[in-house]
């Protein structure tokens, strides 16, 4: 297997590896099935696609060449067969990349979701995110079809198509539009972070989860002018996205995986059955490996509702009251959600 071959594999594996780890912990611990598991799930097999027809289309390559090797080459009918297969696998390979990006901007957008859903302004906006993300999605798989003209241009091999096929209108659009869509996820949570009343410890650990979205944007900037100096190279286009997505896949299911860690800790830590929630009717008995995961986000959704509900003295002291289990009442409830 060629290093390109060996890397994109790599990448692909890993990216694959940390979605089951994903799935199979909420498994393991027992947590609903969310959208954000569906999304995964799907993200996997999105995955598993786009490594099949990428190694294909490597191999056989494309009909994305230089002047200089048309110059001097002579294509046999075999290999123009292979180089139109290699082509049409790439607008293939070219929307799975767009889908699987757009999903996992999805998975996170959903565990946010549920950070910022007691936020007045947050319900809108996460509609509104949702809106964006559509609207984007939309129009980079719109670029991947519309640059050459005629459509069979993008598979041609001879005549030369021109540099059509090298897609660099649609790699700026994606890439514009991926880094403005991540931007707007690292805000999302800006807002709480800034409200709650947590240590500086824990405020750096939350800066740092809701930051490392930058790791992205970064390899985007980076990936985009490498991509237009080797525009004839779609080996090192398809390397450099599928490091890309490696990333986003991390970023994205990182603060999931992250709540799982401290669920597992009170599963080790709390006898099963002895959490209490309160309920219209009173304690009711919980089974705590159906409660989601309470993250240092969750904690920080807590407090800011919290602190917005009082506004004296009292309330703040019932707020550090604890039940018999040494729960508060207030986080058991925040359990439940």
């Amino acid at each position: 297997m060629s290093d390109p071959l060996a890397t994109i594999w790599t990448c692909c594996s890993l990216a694959i590896l940390i979605m089951a780890t994903r799935l199979l912990m909420g498994r393991y611990c027992r947590t609903k099935w969310d959208a954000g598991d569906s999304l995964t799930a799907l993200a996997i097999f999105c995955s598993i696609a786009r490594i099949a027809f990428t190694h294909v289309l490597i191999v056989w390559k494309t009909n994305n060449v230089s002047d200089e090797y048309r110059a001097t080459h002579r294509f046999t009918q075999q290999e123009i067969f292979h180089r139109e297969m290699g082509s049409k696998f790439t607008l293939i390979a070219r929307s799975l990349y767009i889908s699987l990006l757009w999903i996992q901007k999805l998975v996170l957008l959903m565990f946010y979701r549920h950070l910022v859903k007691d936020m007045p302004w947050g319900k809108p906006t996460v509609l509104l995110y949702g809106v964006v993300f559509a609207v984007t999605f939309c129009g980079s798989i719109i670029s991947t079809f519309v640059e050459c003209r005629p459509f069979h241009l993008y598979w041609q091999v001879i005549p030369d198509p021109g540099n059509c096929c090298q897609a660099l209108v649609q790699l700026y659009l994606v890439g514009i539009t991926n880094m403005c869509t991540d931007l707007m996820l690292i805000f999302l949570p800006i807002p709480v972070l800034l409200k709650v009343r947590l240590s500086l410890v824990k405020k750096l650990q939350l800066g740092f989860l809701f930051s490392i979205g930058f790791m992205i944007i970064i390899i985007t900037a980076v990936r985009i002018p490498f991509t237009v100096q080797s525009r004839s190279s779609e080996t090192i286009r398809i390397t450099w996205t599928t490091g890309e997505l490696l990333a986003a896949t991390f970023v994205a299911n990182a603060p999931k995986l992250y709540s799982f860690r401290h669920l597992v800790q009170r599963r080790n830590s709390v006898p099963f059955g002895n959490l209490h929630r309160s309920g219209p009717h009173g304690p009711q008995p919980m089974d705590d490996l159906e409660t989601p995961a309470i993250s240092i986000t969750e904690v920080a959704t807590l407090r800011v509702k919290n602190s917005d509900s009082s506004g004296t003295t009292g309330n703040t002291k019932n707020e550090g009251s604890v039940n018999g289990d040494g729960k508060s009442p207030r986080l058991m409830s925040s359990q439940n959600q």
